[in-house]
């Protein structure tokens, strides 16, 4: 056989581009997806719900005899694993009903029970049964035994929401959808003095920095609300310390204050609150002063729903003990107890969800526990409309903004910016990867619908969690 030279310097060369492609699209994905890829993702609610048996071929399925459209939040559990193509790539299960098509992705990789959010088709053609709904797979497949998961829609309507946000941008991320165009009040509990946005450009020392983050972050939150309809005198920020309520709820000494005291006082960001009772402000934050001013707030918004962090799934602690102190204040007022929306904003372990760009659905968190989390679940649909004024108020929050002097850079800056550029080019992400701007304005929100009762359990699950759990 005739000696070819060039054939051990091209498999070197095949190996070593095989082996940047592994470094790119797995291993430095892993840093934004922690979890095992190999699992069972589980919906544990314990409220009334129906689980139906099918069978779904590579081109779809039909839907068992009886089910009709009324407005349901539907969920197609099945077992899938992906094509090796799929462990590279971002793979996706679309959807099709007629002509209307829709995605969701998964996690490269994925391998056992994963959640398909079905809610579109049952929330588009309301009273209407179903034909045949068609599947189709890039990078995955699915085994044919699958099951129908289907809860009843809450009543949203018009009710009065009160979105409770530990930070402002959170209710924006997390909740705009809902609250957007109702009778709605959006209630921000820190001032977010310690955000993550870099302003060393514009701010050099770290208590101007402070200053201008609780400042703009404070005026975020009171004025971006209104983007979705929100009156001026519904928006308020109560100015506690940020990433301290922990320290508050366990009464850690000293008592806290915020980052930015000395230059600008809680009192002053306070007067911008329209609602005369929420204008003062003592320096000195109690977790009793939390708890009792969320009991008054109650008291004026008269909710049907409150939206809040969930205690459980979502695990910054300012998020946890946000709910926690709703809980403590839901029981010192004797209003009727309204229902509780909980939505996730922070999953540590997987930074990346929801997954895909924003024009894809969301399903409900990566989760593996069997004990119940909600007693329903609930997917909240975004007109293209509404999902684009979700994007602008979501772009118009600073501390997800990236901050610039704007003078000329240096050869060493601009090769940073190329490589960081090329490896998130090679990785098959976004700059960055984690960005909101994708996360946010999708079309859906997804919720866990608890009453009153499953709210005080949750937190006192949460409660006897350790510190690690919730990390």
């Amino acid at each position: 056989m005739k000696h070819v030279p060039w054939l051990p310097w091209l498999a070197a060369a095949l190996a070593v581009a095989i082996g940047l492609a592994r470094w790119l699209r797995v291993r430095r994905y892993r840093r934004w997806f922690r979890i095992p890829v190999r699992r069972d993702d589980s919906l544990p609610c314990r409220g009334n719900h129906r689980t139906l048996s099918l069978s779904a071929d590579r081109d779809g399925f039909a839907m068992p005899a009886g089910v009709v459209a009324r407005g349901q939040t539907a969920f197609l559990a099945l077992q899938v694993s992906t094509t090796p193509l799929g462990g590279y790539v971002d793979p996706f299960i679309e959807v099709g009903r007629g002509r209307r098509r829709y995605r969701q992705y998964f996690e490269r990789g994925a391998t056992g029970q994963r959640h398909l959010n079905l809610s579109p088709l049952f929330q588009n053609a309301i009273g209407a049964g179903f034909d045949r709904i068609h599947l189709r797979g890039g990078a995955i497949r699915w085994k044919r035994e699958a099951s129908l998961i289907v809860f009843d829609p809450p009543p949203v309507g018009n009710a009065t929401i009160l979105v409770l946000a530990p930070h402002p941008d959170d209710a924006e991320i997390a909740t705009f959808g809902l609250y957007a165009g109702r009778p709605s009040w959006v209630a921000t509990i820190t001032a977010g003095e310690r955000g993550m946005a870099d302003l060393s450009a514009v701010a050099p020392g770290p208590s101007d920095a402070a200053r201008w983050k609780a400042l703009v972050r404070v005026w975020d939150s009171l004025t971006i609300p209104q983007l979705g309809d929100v009156p001026p005198d519904r928006c308020l920020n109560l100015v506690y310390p940020d990433g301290q309520l922990q320290a508050l709820f366990l009464r850690a000494p000293p008592r806290a204050m915020l980052a930015c005291e000395k230059s600008l006082s809680r009192a002053a960001l306070r007067r911008h609150n329209q609602q005369s009772e929420f204008q003062s402000g003592d320096p000195a934050c109690t977790w009793e002063g939390l708890v009792e001013e969320l009991r008054r707030l109650l008291e004026v918004a008269k909710p049907d729903i409150v939206v809040c962090p969930h205690p459980i799934v979502d695990a910054h602690h300012d998020h946890v003990f946000t709910t926690v102190a709703l809980e403590q204040a839901i029981r010192q007022t004797p209003l009727k107890r309204p229902l509780f929306f909980l939505y996730v904003v922070h999953r540590r372990d997987v930074p990346l969800h929801p997954l895909g760009p924003n024009t894809s659905w969301v399903s409900f968190p990566p989760w593996t526990d069997v004990e119940w989390l909600a007693d329903s679940i609930y997917s909240h649909p975004l007109a293209p409309k509404l999902q684009a004024a979700k994007y602008f108020a979501v772009e118009g929050m600073h501390d997800l903004r990236t901050f610039s002097a704007d003078e000329p850079r240096g050869l060493a800056q601009v090769l940073r910016v190329v490589i960081r550029e090329l490896l998130a080019w090679g990785a098959g992400t976004g700059l960055p990867a984690t960005s909101y701007l994708r996360r946010a304005p999708r079309p859906n929100e997804i919720y866990g619908v608890v009453s009153a009762d499953s709210l005080s359990e949750l937190v006192q699950r949460a409660l006897e969690r350790s510190p690690a759990d919730r990390n």
